[in-house]
């Protein structure tokens, strides 16, 4: 429950506890006035305040009170909203721990997976922008990488469910292009349908929106439930989109995995490979496993990788590890992604192996399958040359 009764102080930059009517006793040029909200919360270990700077003159109490009574609004709301995500989070039968040492909403699911949350509300611009610290993600990612950001967006159906490999990447491209930066300040923004973050470019994040499933262990069920707005806005579950495709006729698979590896067969010849799907090494007849895609070109082995849907991960490792001692180049496993801790578990202690493999999402490939399917189906036609009787015209 929250108080009720909003009470105002401020505080003199010496630290001196003062009344509101007593503030121009106070000859600094700036104050700051504090708010307690008074929150009780069985989430909370402790009840929180609003702070802020004003100039001292003009400085009314009713002004003050104004500009917190709307302060302290937000912050209700912004709690209860939490509240009811981590309430949803005990319902998919996790325990719930608060990890206050890691920030003030970090929170321990299972005593395994640490997550945070960020608040944004939306502005003039329609946009939410929220403010994330680099250095933060930074040390994550060395001491505890089985993390999650969880960006909601004013309510408990927009949450974005980040996991901090995606960060690391945004980082990684912002460090690419020669920038560097302190404070990490992501726009998310819906735009023609479709969720972006940006940040020094666009990211779509559309397939991060209540993933809760990237959550659940491997053990256990979840299906994802997409989210409708409208008529316009759709989040489709892979489940969905491999339906569509096999309606369009894009696709001739009957399973996530078939259609997965049918995927990456098309954008290794899009992209210039001569393409092995489920099958050996070029040479090599007596190799222990079947692979599920391999890219040549030139007769050398680029790419081996392996789609791990409902497979045992350890005997992918064991191929890829073998297909990397005969000459690939880079090795991949496409998994789901709250299978993703337990692939690193398995690849820790192989150094060289880990430092040539891959892990990517059945997310991020159909959304690589949807960009290439665009791109070159246009590009086929832009490329060729050649007399033709007429004007042709592409419009």
């Amino acid at each position: 429950m929250f108080g009720s009764k909003i009470s105002v102080f401020s505080i003199c930059p010496d630290g001196e506890m003062v009344d509101t009517q007593d503030l121009k006793s106070c000859e600094r040029k700036f104050v700051r006035v504090q708010v307690p909200l008074g929150v009780q919360n069985k989430k909370s270990v402790e009840a929180k305040a609003l702070n802020a700077f004003f100039l001292r003159q003009p400085l009314e109490k009713a002004k003050i009170r104004s500009i917190f009574a709307s302060m302290i609004k937000q912050e209700k709301e912004r709690i209860i909203i939490q509240t009811g995500v981590l309430n949803r989070l005990e319902n998919l039968g996790f325990k719930v721990t608060p990890k206050l040492e890691w920030g003030e909403n970090a929170f321990l699911l299972n005593n395994e997976i640490l997550i945070d949350f960020e608040y944004a509300y939306l502005n003039n611009r329609r946009e939410y922008v929220f403010k994330l610290n680099k250095n933060r993600y930074e040390f994550l990612y060395h001491n505890h990488r089985h993390f999650f950001q969880l960006l909601i967006c004013e309510s408990t159906e927009r949450v974005f469910i980040v996991p901090l490999s995606l960060v690391m990447e945004i980082f990684h491209d912002i460090y690419a292009a020669g920038n560097d930066f302190k404070e990490f300040k992501p726009v998310v923004k819906l735009r023609n349908g479709l969720w972006f973050m940006r940040f020094m470019g666009a990211y779509d994040v559309t397939d991060y929106l209540n993933r809760y499933d990237f959550l659940i262990s491997e053990s256990k069920t979840y299906q994802a439930q997409p989210t409708r707005y409208n008529s316009i806005i759709e989040i489709k579950t892979l489940e969905e989109k491999l339906v569509q495709y096999q309606e369009a006729g894009d696709l001739r698979a009957d399973s996530l995995h078939s259609a997965t590896v049918e995927m990456l067969r098309k954008i290794g010849e899009w992209s210039g490979f001569d393409v092995i799907t489920e099958g050996v090494l070029l040479g090599l007849p007596d190799f222990p496993y079947q692979i599920d895609c391999l890219w040549y070109k030139n007769g050398d082995l680029y790419l081996a990788i392996e789609v791990c849907h409902r497979g045992v991960v350890e005997k992918d490792k064991d191929s890829l590890k073998l297909a990397k001692q005969h000459g690939a180049r880079k090795v991949v496993i496409v998994s789901e992604i709250n299978k993703i801790e337990r692939i690193r578990k398995l690849f820790m202690f192989d150094g060289d192996l880990k430092s040539w493999t891959e892990v990517w999402s059945f997310e991020r490939v159909f959304s690589l399958y949807d960009s290439g399917f665009k791109f070159f189906k246009d590009f086929e036609k832009f490329k060729r040359y050649g007399w033709n009787d007429s004007l042709s015209e592409f419009i």
